[in-house]
């Protein structure tokens, strides 16, 4: 019987399974922070994109400067998503969601509403068939 304090065997099959498991844990944990590198860079790409759109207001400083208060929060929102760690992320999140399931609840039905309206537009439209009736002596089939 196996001691439970006991090293084990570098060849063994427990061995090979904490190998895997660790390293199937650090592959999801590269990926993951790939991810949410990615996703700090989009945001900031939003901001940049608001602050752009904000220029051309340069007549109506008010106007103006309400884009560039939007672009500033959302700026500092993708370097909050950049400095922290996923869990630390995944942890606000879950907070958030117990605080106001109702709001959860909404945000997920809208989102669910909005992929379902962009999957069905940029699908393929079919053809509308009319309703006449054509004999089929105005196709002629050709002969084999």
């Amino acid at each position: 019987m196996l001691d439970v304090g006991q090293d084990q065997a570098p060849g063994s099959a427990a061995s090979r399974r904490g190998d895997l498991a660790g390293t199937i844990r650090d592959e999801a944990a590269g990926y993951a922070e790939k991810r949410k590198a990615d996703a700090a860079r989009i945001v900031s790409d939003v901001a940049e994109a608001i602050r752009a759109s904000g220029s051309g207001f340069s007549e109506q400083p008010n106007v103006k400067a309400f884009f560039d208060e939007a672009a500033e929060g959302i700026a500092e929102f993708s370097e909050g998503i950049a400095h922290r760690t996923f869990s630390e992320l995944y942890d606000e999140v879950d907070a958030a969601v117990r605080r106001r399931p109702g709001v959860t609840v909404a945000a997920a039905a809208l989102a669910g509403f909005a992929l379902v309206r962009w999957f069905r537009a940029s699908g393929i439209r079919p053809i509308p068939r009319s309703r006449a009736v054509v004999s089929a002596d105005v196709f002629p089939t050709p002969e084999v």
